[in-house]
């Protein structure tokens, strides 16, 4: 009796000698991992749908901080699995593009841009995952940087496109088109018919895959196809990534009305390819983005034109830590509208606005 009991105690103090060794050889193997390997799991499962629950304690106000998570909706709707072709906008031959004159900035408004925390807290807004450095902005520099288009090339001169194309709204149907895809079709309508730019829509389905949505690597299937377009069209000057955001359940629409008229709140965005790490800026070496700084100035001038023209109709411009698709032009506006309970005309009304803001930054004299 003693013996099997001695032998029983013995073995499970081998069992658990061994269990603690194998914990301590893993321990030491996490450790010595390549940054990448070891990141892996910080990297966002659905591109920038990150699901994590923000930190409300941050001195920003709860609806206006966007919230990356999975809407149900969007899964339970059945996604066509035709991949639509392209679609061109060309200007009316009769159109006569609005002459559009640079706005001012009063020296009062100029002096507090100048206060980098003023332009961390009240343009941008940081997700935990990355850090906005006073480096990064040259306000003199970026509000002086000349980002005007030439609409006389031959076109196109935009290409519009969406990493996430099965992102629908509060009264999205089975047609593809009642979804981001069909606000992205209305922007460049209004932007061919108002302002005389040509614009290539480009309706590929990235987070499609053999009929079933498949969110996870739609950023992966998108870039070899952007990338080509844009070699095969050098004469594009603006690419935007339309979006649509999502918030929690219940979470409620983003909406603003411009002269009474109910319009989604838009939102833009950018990849830092830079992560925090306990404080310190860390960069993503891996996801490299040549064009940040050009990103930066874009969106920074599109957001001031955006404060000036329409008064608290735009959220502010949201840092990320990577590079989200941001990387293959230097003029690249990732935009966000609304969210997903928004309707699809509150969608569209904010095409409005928006084609108005690219035409100051784009067009001004």
């Amino acid at each position: 009796m003693m013996r099997r009991f001695l032998q029983r105690f013995n073995g499970v103090v081998r069992a658990r000698m061994a269990m603690g060794l194998v914990l301590l050889v893993c321990a030491f193997l996490a450790g010595h991992l390549p940054e990448r390997q070891r990141v892996a799991a910080d990297t966002p499962f659905f591109g920038y749908e990150a699901p994590y629950a923000p930190d409300f304690s941050q001195d920003y106000d709860r609806a206006d901080n966007p919230r990356f998570l999975t809407v149900p909706m969007q899964q339970e709707r059945e996604p066509s699995s035709v991949v639509l072709n392209e679609s061109f906008f060309m200007p009316p031959p009769d159109v006569v593009p609005q002459t559009i004159t640079r706005m001012q900035i009063s020296a009062a408004y100029f002096s507090q841009l100048m206060d980098f925390n003023y332009v961390r807290t009240r343009l941008f807004l940081e997700d935990p995952s990355t850090m906005l450095l006073p480096e990064d902005i040259d306000v003199y520099e970026f509000l002086n940087a000349d980002l005007r288009i030439d609409p006389s090339l031959p076109g196109p001169h935009v290409l519009i496109f969406h990493t996430h194309s099965t992102e629908w709204f509060a009264d999205t149907t089975y047609d593809p088109m009642t979804g981001i895809m069909g606000v992205g079709a209305y922007l460049a309508q209004l932007l061919a018919e108002e302002y005389g730019l040509e614009v290539l829509h480009h309706m590929g389905r990235f987070d499609i895959v053999e009929g079933q949505p498949q969110i996870r690597g739609a950023y992966e299937r998108m870039e070899p196809v952007i990338t080509q377009l844009l070699a095969d069209n050098p004469q594009i000057q603006l690419v935007i990534d339309l979006h649509r955001d999502g918030v929690a359940e219940g979470g409620g629409p983003f909406t603003h009305n411009l002269d009474g008229v109910p319009t989604a709140r838009l939102m833009f965005f950018n990849g830092l390819s830079r992560r925090n790490v306990a404080g310190e800026p860390t960069p993503v070496q891996w996801l490299p983005n040549p064009y940040q700084r050009e990103n930066l100035q874009f969106s920074f001038q599109a957001q001031i034109a955006a404060n000036q023209l329409f008064p608290d109709f735009n959220r502010r411009v949201y840092l990320r830590a990577y590079r989200f698709s941001l990387h293959m032009h230097p003029r690249t506006l990732f935009v966000e509208v609304g969210n997903q309970y928004n309707t699809l005309r509150e969608a569209k009304n904010a095409m409005h606005p928006l084609a108005r803001i690219l035409a100051e930054v784009l067009l001004a004299e």
